[in-house]
């Protein structure tokens, strides 16, 4: 006799709970809208659904990623074979990052949506839902940490990336591709676990105040000066392998020289981040020899992610991020 499976199924709202009319204030159903028919369940899987948040994903706050996480926690604690959470697509990355960060994840987690309203022709959360189901339900996952399966893919949270705004194949992770795949209600793993890990040692509830900066043609360093005194620390989407203009190189080395962490990342989708390639005023080699961090694959979001809740459980960045050698 196969062996059931119990999935705790979490709703926070988005595109996938919708409820039609979809005016600015989306009717979210939560579980009302995401509790499979029987018939349409993965064979030998129990869904134990709960409501969580019943907000789009544009709406979230670090203080909700923290709910979420202790809501999962939750599900681990009840000895689930796994958890799938619903969430809108527009920070999802986001959030399934924030698990990886604040959840020692002993049974599969597994983060999901849909592009398409329940109400539209081709809505995607029914099949999305499915494979997430189908994925938590196999124990090899585990060791993954949280995962986003979207379109049968499955996704790595430190990697995975929204890639389209409109399209139903939404999510890529443009450094490495899919990990697995869900074909026939079966997981397939295509490459091992990701080397090691980003759960924090410790964390506590989002308390610091993290500015985000994107560097481009003409970014001074006014943005930074305008933000300094009201943030703790600053994370800067720089230009190709770690570059800034000289203008927005010298603000945030003078942010730095005040105490308060900076780190670098790359507007690139699929950046590796420099050490001493380049020289010169707003280089890579000019950041790190001025004392800034540097997020390595990391994205701005989630970079900015790592440092707030990590400073928040009082982890100093230079634990946070020990790539800083020129």
């Amino acid at each position: 006799m196969t062996t059931r499976r119990s999935i705790g199924l979490i709703a926070t709202g988005g595109t996938i709970s919708v409820a039609p009319p979809s005016a600015e204030e989306q009717q979210h159903r939560g579980v009302e809208a995401l509790t499979l028919a029987r018939s349409d369940r993965p064979a030998g899987i129990e869904v134990f659904p709960r409501d969580a948040l019943g907000l789009s994903s544009r709406r979230m706050t670090p203080g909700d990623l923290w709910t979420l996480a202790a809501a999962v926690g939750d599900e681990m604690s009840a000895d689930r074979d796994g958890v799938v959470l619903t969430h809108g697509t527009d920070t999802l990355e986001e959030t399934v990052y924030a698990l990886g960060l604040l959840v020692e994840t002993t049974a599969p987690v597994v983060v999901t949506g849909a592009m398409r309203s329940p109400h539209l022709a081709g809505p995607d959360g029914p099949a999305n839902l499915h494979a997430a189901l189908v994925a938590a339900a196999d124990p090899r996952l585990a060791s993954y940490g949280p995962v986003v399966v979207f379109q049968d893919e499955v996704h790595v949270a430190k990697l995975v990336t929204k890639m389209h705004s409109t399209r139903v194949a939404a999510f890529g992770s443009p450094a490495a591709g899919p990990v697995g795949f869900v074909a026939e209600d079966r997981l397939e793993l295509l490459l091992g676990p990701p080397p090691g890990t980003d759960l924090l040692p410790r964390s506590g509830p989002p308390s610091a105040r993290v500015g985000l900066v994107h560097a481009a043609t003409g970014v001074d360093g006014s943005t930074v000066d305008s933000i300094a005194s009201d943030v703790d620390a600053v994370v800067v989407a720089a230009l190709g392998a770690g570059h800034v203009s000289p203008a927005l190189g010298t603000a945030l080395v003078r942010l730095a020289d005040s105490g308060k962490p900076v780190v670098v990342t790359s507007r690139c989708p699929d950046a590796a981040l420099l050490r001493h390639t380049y020289d010169g005023a707003g280089s890579e080699t000019d950041l790190r020899r001025a004392g800034l961090y540097f997020a390595g694959l990391l994205s701005a979001p989630k970079a900015r992610l790592r440092l707030l809740f990590g400073l928040s459980a009082g982890i100093p960045a230079r634990e946070l991020f020990p790539d800083r050698r020129p």
